[in-house]
């Protein structure tokens, strides 16, 4: 687990190493208010450096374990999750084209994921490692829930918080 540490010289949200090293932010991104702001901050971030972001989008496993026991619900979950994948996809995209940024921020994918959110965040910065080497920098960025029982039973930021080895940053 890595942690964000206060240095007299360094601001949050900045990176240390040379400016051309390769960053990478895998972004949590539901549509919520704290993942747009979660976007933006990862869009900042990497404003000017090489890089770019994976933005990732997890179909929650509860949703699709209630529509497994139905059967014929789930068609139309899965159906659901394509729909929301293309609205998000464009949110994304029409946000990010309204910034006026360069670099990394403008280099960007979009994934949906199924199943355990924190995981398949963990996962998609493996592969994002594995793609590019352990020479390039991955970065983790969310945003905080909203719900206040999540900070009580627990949420994706803090299970990143607690399960990975790479660096986190949690937008509120």
């Amino acid at each position: 687990m890595s942690t964000l540490t206060t240095n007299p010289v360094q601001t949050a949200g900045t990176l240390t190493g040379p400016l051309d090293r390769l960053v990478y932010a895998i972004v949590g991104f539901d549509g919520s208010a704290s993942s747009l702001r979660a976007l933006d901050a990862a869009a900042w971030l990497l404003n000017d450096r090489p890089g770019g972001m994976e933005i990732v989008y997890v179909a929650h496993l509860p949703a699709m374990a209630a529509a497994s026991r139905t059967g014929e619900a789930s068609d139309d979950v899965l159906q659901s999750f394509d729909d929301n994948t293309r609205d998000l996809s464009e949110k994304v995209r029409a946000h990010l084209q309204a910034s006026h940024l360069r670099g990394a921020a403008h280099r960007w994918h979009f994934q949906r994921r199924n199943g355990a959110i924190a995981d398949n965040l963990i996962a998609a910065a493996d592969e994002k490692r594995s793609e590019r080497g352990p020479d390039a920098a991955v970065i983790l960025i969310v945003g905080r829930s909203e719900h206040g029982y999540h900070h009580d039973l627990g949420s994706v930021p803090s299970a990143l918080e607690r399960h990975v080895h790479y660096p986190v940053i949690i937008i509120p």
